[in-house]
């Protein structure tokens, strides 16, 4: 009997096929520039026989020195900084999302990478570097409230286009029931990793429904950051910020737009100004399994980029369960190959773990 794998591999052959010429299109004019960026939360603690700290910024001060004697370059950000020159180099901040507990010197750390290019070839073995040190000197509690980010953006020949978002935002909504069987179903459930459907601009609508919101909205980027992550005037953070109307507020949802939002700049021109989130993947306590979650994140972009624009009311008709995780797997393939990727590394470990 053929193996998951190899079945995949053989369906996707045939699915890439439909829509490979379209992403080598998009990538010929030329390929775009993908850069990323990492974001682990951590719940850190003393291992038995070791040091512990009575501060969050002792431990961070001793993580730092740590990690720049393994030949990691860092600093400390104690003020959780975004300016550009912290991601020169990876960071240490404080996570307030993960409940520190002083009593026990547990302390909620984010460890944030540099902006950091797909063909990277020192990612992995750094990464790897990372989680072992973290093994060796600290104590990893695995925590509901951690999670791993990837930040994505795009800066040749230009930044993401509205019709850039558009494709990509028409995917993240198409494939989302098959990409949360990727992930432990908590992480659909949470405050921070809510459903982009529930935002009010597509509350109530079917997935057909949801992709005339998006393509009457990509004339302009903004309106299709709007369209994924509108927030409720009557939900309690609104409340309490004296909110009269429903607002964008992307880092409660699945997929966080409301880095491209546009920004004035020379001349009266816009041009977005920051990234787009991948907020769904739970915390990371091995370097594979965030490692993977960067690679998932990728060549989702790369392939959605292209696939997207293919879905509209007419096509997606009356599916409303979207992609199938067979579909998903054709994307991701093609999405890596254009990257130059001959393996989905830890990626197809998650898809084998759904059957």
């Amino acid at each position: 009997m053929l193996s998951w794998n190899t079945l995949l591999y053989m369906i996707a052959i045939t699915q890439i096929l439909t829509f490979s010429y379209s992403i080598m299109n998009h990538a010929a004019n030329p390929t775009p520039t993908l850069r990323f960026g990492l974001e682990i939360e951590l719940l850190l603690g003393p291992r038995k026989k070791g040091p512990s700290h009575s501060s969050w910024k002792s431990l961070a001060k001793d993580l730092s020195k740590r990690l720049a004697k393994a030949g990691i370059p860092n600093h400390v950000n104690d003020s959780n900084d975004k300016s550009a020159h912290n991601y020169r180099e990876w960071s240490i901040t404080q996570e307030v999302t993960i409940p520190s507990q002083p009593g026990k010197n547990l302390w909620g750390i984010e460890l944030v990478s540099p902006v950091l290019s797909p063909l990277s070839t020192n990612f992995s073995p750094t990464l790897a570097t990372i989680f072992s040190l973290l093994h060796t000197h600290y104590t990893v509690f695995p925590s509901p409230h951690c999670s791993t980010h990837v930040h994505l953006s795009q800066s040749y020949p230009s930044p993401f286009t509205p019709f850039d978002l558009a494709s990509l935002a028409k995917s993240c909504l198409y494939f989302e029931a098959s990409l949360d069987r990727l992930f432990p179903s908590s992480r659909g459930e949470g405050y921070w990793c809510q459903s982009n459907r529930l935002n009010p601009a597509l509350a109530g609508l079917i997935l057909g429904e949801c992709m005339s919101v998006i393509d009457g909205a990509y004339q302009d980027g903004d309106g299709v950051v709007e369209a994924m992550n509108l927030f409720p005037k009557e939900s309690a953070y609104a409340r309490a910020h004296g909110w009269k109307k429903d607002r964008v507020r992307g880092k409660v949802y699945k997929w966080d737009f409301t880095g491209m939002l546009s920004a004035p700049v020379n001349k009266g021109e816009r041009q977005p100004r920051g990234t787009i989130e991948f907020r769904q993947p739970p915390g990371s306590v091995v370097a594979a399994e965030a490692e993977g979650y960067v690679i998932l994140a990728l060549a989702f972009t790369v392939g959605a980029l292209a696939y997207g624009s293919s879905l509209r009311v007419e096509t997606v008709g009356d599916n409303e369960h979207g992609g199938s995780m067979e579909e998903l797997w054709a994307l991701l393939v093609a999405g890596g190959s254009v990257l130059g990727w001959d393996s989905l590394g830890e990626v197809e470990g998650f898809f084998a773990r759904v059957v």
